[in-house]
């Protein structure tokens, strides 16, 4: 499911490969790469490697 809200949202993939969606752009990041975007397009994060993700994020306003 994609999520939308008010705000923006940044943050850096620490460990393993995200696929992040936002509206219709789709990219896969890996350890150190960064990512930011306004909240309010539909977007999606999604673990596609074989180990866990960790992702390091910051939205504003506080919302979640």
């Amino acid at each position: 499911a994609m999520l939308s809200h008010d705000g923006e949202e940044g943050g850096v993939v620490v460990q393993g490969r995200v696929e992040i969606t936002v509206g219709d752009q789709v990219r896969v990041l890996g350890p150190g790469e960064a990512y930011y975007f306004e909240s309010r397009q539909p977007h999606r994060f999604r673990n596609v490697g074989d180990e866990n993700a960790v992702i390091v994020s910051a939205n504003t306003p506080p919302t979640f």
